[in-house]
């Protein structure tokens, strides 16, 4: 008989742990960056600040959305549509050149990044055997 083996939480839990560990770096390493990239693109201190929020702004109702959606259809298409909206994300920051298209990332960031944390959350509790 062809049986799929659960895998088994020792060979899980590193590897969510580092795919956690780096959802939340690469989000809040650039936030220094950003800033001085949106002031040197010629955003005002206010919008600099718009665009800083604008991630929490979309990302805490986004991680209610995907953490009922996680409960629904599991949590391997959330945990890759965040990672692949992650590293686009990342790289529509490097060719951004106007502080509109810095907040229209960032709130692409927030968004698909809030399907990372929940994913994760709900991967470790699966896995830790309590």
């Amino acid at each position: 008989m062809n049986e799929l083996r659960q895998p088994q939480p020792r060979q899980v839990l590193p590897i969510i742990s580092i795919v956690t560990f780096l959802g939340f770096l690469d989000t809040h390493l650039v936030i220094p960056i950003l800033a001085l990239y949106a002031s040197e693109l010629g955003a005002s201190i206010g919008v600099i600040g718009l665009i800083i929020g604008l991630y929490s702004l979309t990302n805490t109702p986004a991680n209610i959305l995907f953490g009922r959606l996680i409960d629904k259809i599991g949590y391997k298409l959330p945990l890759i549509f965040g990672l692949i909206g992650d590293a686009l994300s990342m790289f529509l920051y490097s060719v951004s050149r106007l502080p509109i298209h810095l907040a229209l990332v960032r709130v692409l960031h927030g968004t698909t990044g809030a399907s990372i944390g929940p994913t994760t959350m709900s991967v470790i509790a699966d896995y830790s055997g309590g």
